[in-house]
């Protein structure tokens, strides 16, 4: 990606620079929507504990089958309106006022088209029975995952972030992603939910 830039165009710091690099170089190579088989839910659910906790949020986990067309439409319902939650809302507030502005912006949109381009990839070789505005729609939402972890990648050097959340936040959630799965976050069932695409996992042992 291009260099980053402080808003007074000087540019950042080595480390930081190659910090941001790794994270958008490591996009291409996460298996979107393709969840190991050998994935267990004891994992998936540390994981996510882990990723409430740094939200500061209690929440019991809802796994979710995406099969069809009809699933991607909810998931993405939910991914909109999870994104409102107030405590979403507060941490993205976080990172965009801690962070350099202009090289935040240049983070935000090499992630987000990294991961746009590559989920959409994943989710068009799918077998399932998707289709291409599915694949569209799920590949905005990965890349709308990656550009806010993208954030804090940048932040991890930052006091005022660190303090409020020093084990990340996006970046937590991010994780989920990299397994494959698809969080969407809190709805107002107060669960966190979880869609699980077609895979080879015995899916009656993560489906509630």
């Amino acid at each position: 990606m291009s260099k980053l830039k402080d808003d007074n165009g000087k540019a950042l710091p080595p480390k930081v620079q190659k910090r941001v690099d790794d994270f958008i170089s490591h996009l291409k190579d996460v298996h979107w929507f393709n969840p190991s088989s050998d994935l267990k839910k004891e994992d998936i659910e540390k994981q996510v504990k882990f990723t409430l906790d740094c939200f500061g949020l209690k929440a019991k986990i809802e796994y979710r089958k995406l099969e069809k067309k009809e699933d991607w439409d909810s998931a993405r319902d939910s991914a909109w309106a999870s994104a409102r939650d107030s405590a979403w809302a507060s941490a993205r507030a976080s990172a965009r006022d801690s962070a350099w502005a202009s090289a935040r912006a240049s983070a935000w949109a090499s992630a987000r088209d990294s991961a746009r381009d590559s989920a959409w990839a994943w989710a068009s070789d799918s077998d399932s029975a998707w289709d291409s505005d599915s694949d569209s729609d799920s590949a905005w939402d990965s890349a709308w995952a990656s550009d806010w972890a993208s954030a804090e990648v940048l932040l991890e050097d930052n006091k005022e972030f660190k303090k409020k959340y020093p084990n990340g936040a996006f970046k937590q959630l991010f994780k989920i992603w990299e397994m494959g799965l698809y969080p969407v976050g809190i709805l107002k069932n107060k669960k966190f939910v979880i869609y699980v695409p077609p895979c080879k996992l015995d899916l009656p042992k993560f489906i509630n």
